[in-house]
C-alpha cells in the first residue's frame, strides 16, 4: 500500500462502541470543515467520541489514515441501521486544492479496496440493496436516519461521479476524472438563507421574533436571566427542523413548522417545562452550495456565550447542541451560513 495507518488517535479498548459491525457494507463520508486536517479532525473524533457521540474507524488525509475506531466494531458515523452494518466508516479530508483533494481522494479509494477486500465487502458503489461501499448521502436517503449530503461536495470538485468512484474502487486507484464532462459544471449557487425564530417566556407570552441576529437586544432571541418553555424557527430558504431539551423530559421530538398557534407542529416545548438544549438541523436545496445551522445559547446560570455549535454536531470542532444541562436558556442566536458567523 502507498499510504501509513497512523494510530496516533486510535481510541483505547475501553472506549468507542463494543458491539461487532454485520460485514455488509463500508461509508464513504467527508469531513465538511474545508481544509481542516486530516489529523486535527481524528484528534476532534478521539477527544469528543462519547459526548458527542460521533466517531468513524478512520480519517484520510493526503497519504496516511489516521486510526480512529476499531475496524470491525461499530462506529457512530451514519445513524443506527448504517453503523450496525458497517465495520468500515472513512472521512475523506476536504481541500479547496483541486491537486491536493484528488490525491486525497485516491488514498481513499485505496484504503477502501484494502479493507474491503479483507471484511469481504463488494467493490460497489452506492448501489441497490445493503451491501457495498456506500455513500453517507446514499445512507442518509435509504434510511433516513441523517440528512447528510457528504461526500459529494469535495467529490464534485474533483469531477468525480458515482460511476467515477466505482470503477475507481474496482482498480484500487483513483488518478483523474475517467468520465469528466466535457464541459465543466458550474460550482453550486450560494443563496443566503433567512433565519427567523422566537422564544416563549415559561408560562407566559411569544417574545419577539428575531432574523438571523446582529446587536444588542435585537441580536437575540430570549430574555436575560429569565426562563423559556418554546421554541419556533422558519427559514425563507431550504428547510430547517429543530428540537428542545427540557430537565423533566430530555429531548423531544422533531419539528420542521412554525406556528405560535400551534404548540404540536409549530413549535418546540412543553408549556411550564424551561428548555435547557436546542439542536437545529438546516438542509441545503440541491443544487447549491452547502451551508449549515451555526447557533449558540447562554443559561441563566452563568454568564457569556457557550460553544458555537454547527447542525447536528456533524461539523468537526463544533458542538452538537446549546444549551447546559440543568440550566435553562436564556438567549438563543442562529444564522445559516456557509462558516461559523459568530
Amino acid at each position: 500500500m502507498s499510504y501509513k495507518i497512523d494510530n496516533t488517535y486510535k481510541l483505547s479498548a475501553s472506549e468507542g462502541a463494543s458491539q461487532k459491525a454485520s460485514s455488509a457494507i463500508a461509508v464513504f463520508h467527508s469531513t465538511a470543515n474545508l481544509d481542516t486536517s486530516a489529523k486535527n479532525n481524528a484528534a476532534f473524533e478521539k477527544r469528543t467520541w462519547n459526548s458527542n457521540g460521533a466517531y468513524v474507524h478512520f480519517i484520510v488525509g493526503d497519504g496516511v489514515a489516521y486510526a480512529v475506531g476499531e475496524v470491525g466494531y461499530v462506529a457512530w458515523g451514519a445513524g443506527g441501521s448504517a453503523n450496525a452494518l458497517s465495520p468500515l466508516q472513512i472521512e475523506m479530508e476536504e481541500s479547496s486544492d483541486k491537486a491536493k483533494q484528488l490525491r486525497i481522494y485516491n488514498t481513499v479509494i485505496e484504503l477502501l479496496h484494502d479493507y474491503c477486500g479483507k471484511l469481504g465487502i463488494p467493490l460497489t458503489f452506492d448501489a441497490a440493496g445493503t451491501a457495498g461501499v456506500k455513500s453517507h448521502r446514499w445512507c442518509a436517503q435509504y434510511w433516513g436516519e441523517t440528512d447528510h449530503t457528504d461526500p459529494w461536495s469535495p467529490l464534485g470538485r474533483i469531477g468525480k461521479s458515482a460511476a467515477n468512484v466505482a470503477a475507481d474502487l474496482k482498480a484500487g486507484k483513483g488518478g483523474i476524472a475517467t468520465s469528466a464532462p466535457a464541459v465543466s459544471k458550474p460550482a453550486g449557487k450560494t443563496v443566503t438563507a433567512n433565519v427567523t425564530y422566537a422564544l416563549r417566556g415559561l408560562n407566559g407570552g411569544w417574545l419577539d421574533e428575531v432574523t438571523n441576529f446582529g446587536a444588542g437586544d435585537n441580536g437575540y432571541a430570549g430574555v436575560p436571566n429569565h426562563q423559556h418553555d418554546y421554541l419556533t424557527v422558519s427559514v425563507d430558504h431550504g428547510s430547517i427542523k429543530y428540537r428542545v431539551k427540557t430537565a423533566q423530559d430530555g429531548w423531544l421530538g422533531w419539528v420542521t413548522g412554525s406556528n405560535r398557534n400551534d404548540l404540536v407542529n409549530g413549535a418546540a416545548g412543553v408549556t411550564g417545562h424551561a428548555i435547557t438544549g436546542v439542536q437545529i438541523v438546516y438542509s441545503t436545496p440541491a443544487g447549491e452550495s452547502y451551508q449549515q445551522a451555526y447557533y449558540r445559547s447562554q443559561t441563566t446560570q452563568r454568564a457569556g456565550w457557550l460553544g458555537v455549535c454547527a447542525d447536528d454536531g456533524s461539523v468537526t470542532g463544533f458542538d452538537s447542541w446549546a444549551g447546559m444541562d440543568g440550566e435553562p436558556l436564556d438567549r438563543l442566536q442562529i444564522k445559516v451560513s456557509a462558516s461559523n458567523p459568530f
